[in-house]
């Protein structure tokens, strides 16, 4: 789908009549879009809208000067402020956005300063980048939506401040909580969106049991796929026969906690149990049914899946992996937006960096195994594998989809390996001396899209 998208400025103006419904066109604006002066136009953001009068001015062609009652319709701030513009000719109707809310938990402090958990400095980036490229853009919680009405955060004077806010085009779900994601007040606001038609992305946590069925479905991808099976007495007892190492994960787990590693010890079975404290835990068993008597309370409590471990280059003999962040872009299509090597923390199975790894840039750290071409284009097959597992994924699930991590190992003969799909991937990854990171700028180009490739399915 083609959008004819046009930045804009939008500048307030005082009234001076009891209510004043008007905004003013430069002459080249209305012949660009070329609008019917002489019927009235409705003006939309979000999903509010307000019937105008136009008027034409001598003004610079990308502003248009909006009358500050309309702008309090609307529910848009009274100042000068950068927005992406869309007009339908055949409706003479003007959308001016992307509205975005960014669902995720809000804490307060003491003094009322709102948090916004590990993704706080990331939401200062989207803000700064929206104001640049346009749009309006705030955070706001399920506990903020009530009636139809959103009360939600914006930045203002560097403090987020709370106040009523439009419903947006556009709703990015970064919660953090499997619990409240599943939630009965969950449920009810995407129920609500989906009447709205408001579209949410990312809008539940993958299931990985789930990411390995769809992967599995599609015969290019099993070369790149460890063995794996949901974990039960007899598969657990067929997997650690065969093979020197198996991970034992939670399907619904995240950030490499509970995850178990059972390895050979000579006669024996090591199991190591990374825990959601930081630390790692080591057992000793003499035979299978020894090891099976302790991990079928795990088995009890929460499903897990068991998969061959596969022998991983290693980066002074730490665990080594490969984050590829994936986006949809403008075109609504997948592209790697960023890369990084994570190397575990000492004594540690587990490279998240939630658990105390640390980042490396890939081609760097790639160079260190071979020479810098061989590194690059190294690189560039993750980012294709990466990209590909971004696709399957999407088509198979549910809803919209617009960001996905795939982590990727790369083994002692080279050869690549689909660890890990995350459907709500870390912001601390990426590389820090970025001031917007390009994660940032991906999703502000996905929400764009989505924003007004929607308007193009309105009807009246």
């Amino acid at each position: 789908m083609t959008l004819s998208l046009l930045p804009i400025t939008i500048v307030p103006t005082k009234s001076f009549q009891k209510k004043d419904i008007s905004i003013k066109f430069s002459h080249s604006l209305v012949d660009y879009w070329r609008i019917n002066t002489k019927k009235p136009l409705i003006i939309a953001a979000g999903t509010h809208q307000v019937l105008v009068n136009i008027e034409t001015a001598a003004i610079t062609k990308d502003e248009i000067f909006v009358s500050d009652d309309v702008l309090n319709e609307l529910m848009l701030p009274l100042q000068e402020r950068a927005f992406i513009a869309h007009f339908i000719h055949k409706e003479n109707m003007l959308f001016i956005g992307p509205i975005i809310g960014l669902l995720t938990e809000v804490h307060l402090s003491d003094d009322g300063e709102p948090h916004f958990r590990s993704i706080h400095g990331f939401c200062k980036e989207l803000q700064d980048l929206v104001l640049e490229v346009g749009g309006f853009f705030y955070v706001f919680s399920l506990n903020d939506y009530s009636n139809g009405k959103i009360a939600g955060y914006t930045l203002q004077n560097g403090r987020w401040e709370k106040s009523e806010v439009p419903l947006p085009d556009v709703i990015y779900n970064r919660i953090h909580s499997r619990r409240l994601e599943a939630s009965g007040i969950s449920q009810q606001f995407k129920d609500y969106a989906i009447a709205q038609q408001i579209p949410i992305f990312n809008h539940q946590f993958l299931s990985k049991e789930k990411v390995h069925s769809f992967l599995f479905s599609e015969e290019f991808l099993l070369p790149y796929l460890p063995e794996t099976m949901q974990a039960d007495e007899a598969s657990l007892k067929i997997l650690s026969q065969k093979h020197e190492v198996i991970f034992i994960k939670p399907i619904h787990g995240s950030q490499g906690r509970n995850i178990i590693k059972v390895s050979k010890d000579d006669e024996n079975l090591l199991a190591q149990l990374s825990s959601a404290n930081g630390s790692d835990s080591s057992y000793v068993f003499h035979d299978y049914s020894q090891f099976y008597k302790w991990i079928h309370p795990f088995l009890t409590k929460r499903a897990y899946i068991a998969q061959a471990g596969i022998p991983l280059m290693k980066y002074k003999n730490n665990q080594l992996d490969f984050r590829i962040l994936c986006h949809r872009n403008f075109q609504n299509r997948w592209k790697a937006t960023s890369a990084v090597a994570r190397i575990s923390a000492d004594h540690h199975f587990v490279s998240n960096i939630a658990r105390g790894g640390e980042l490396m840039k890939p081609v760097q750290l790639l160079s260190t195994f071979s020479n810098r071409q061989t590194a690059i284009q190294q690189l560039a097959l993750m980012k294709e594998l990466a990209v590909e597992t971004a696709t399957i994924i999407s088509q198979n699930t549910d809803g919209y989809v617009g960001e996905l991590g795939i982590d990727i190992g790369v083994d002692e003969g080279g050869k690549l390996w689909i660890i890990e799909v995350n459907a709500k991937p870390s912001k601390n990854f990426e590389e820090p001396d970025k001031k917007i990171r390009p994660s940032a700028k991906a999703l502000l180009e996905y929400c764009t899209f989505l924003a007004f490739s929607n308007k193009e399915k309105y009807r009246f």
